[in-house]
């Protein structure tokens, strides 16, 4: 059994060593920025979002993991974002005094209020899939996300940027850790990192 667990320590830093590689030497991070015009309620259904939005086209393409944060463009309004997200949407969801109900991603007691980091995330495949989630057009309600469709208001907290780098196949079973260093980091408003 030791063996094994070495030989899979090996792997490991073996595809973490080539991530590294492929990071310093290409542009590997993708940014799009979330203004007004993806926070519309013709994609709740009339619209799909993929087709009416450029941007997004080729994110249904991405079949690898993801590492990705949103970034608040301007972080003057950090206590409102909160406050939002906990009183006005998740909270009275949960309690049955709001409808409908989506599944909302989770939050820790304490924050930073310096942070400008809306939440950090991964997807092992299916990238797009779990943004629509995020911004709160998903199909399904039981799929947990930020649903910022939902309570997120870029008139009054400004411009969100999706951040985003696609890591090889291979970095799947890994990407958890990224996930989770990069969150220890950057302190996100929402999420349980």
């Amino acid at each position: 059994m030791k063996k094994k667990i070495q030989q899979y320590i090996s792997n490991s830093i073996e595809i973490l060593q080539d991530a590294q590689l492929k990071i310093q030497s290409t542009q590997s991070k993708n940014s799009i920025v979330l203004d007004e015009k993806y926070f519309h309620e013709k994609f709740m259904n009339a619209v799909n979002i993929s087709e009416a939005i450029t941007e997004f086209r080729d994110l249904k393409e991405i079949k690898k993991p993801v590492l990705y944060w949103f970034e608040l463009v301007s972080s003057k309004h950090n206590q409102s974002i909160r406050e939002e997200f906990i009183n006005g949407y998740r909270e009275p969801i949960k309690k049955g005094s709001k409808t409908p109900y989506r599944n909302t991603s989770s939050y820790k007691k304490t924050f930073n209020p310096n942070s400008s980091t809306l939440y950090v995330g991964k997807v092992e495949i299916g990238f797009w899939g779990r943004l629509v989630t995020h911004l709160g057009y998903a199909q399904s309600y039981k799929t947990a996300g930020m649903q910022l469709f939902h309570w997120y208001k870029p008139e009054l907290f400004g411009d969100i940027k999706l951040n985003y780098i696609v890591f090889d196949e291979n970095m799947k079973h890994l990407i958890v850790i990224l996930e989770k260093l990069l969150a220890k980091e950057l302190e996100p408003l929402i999420g349980r990192y």
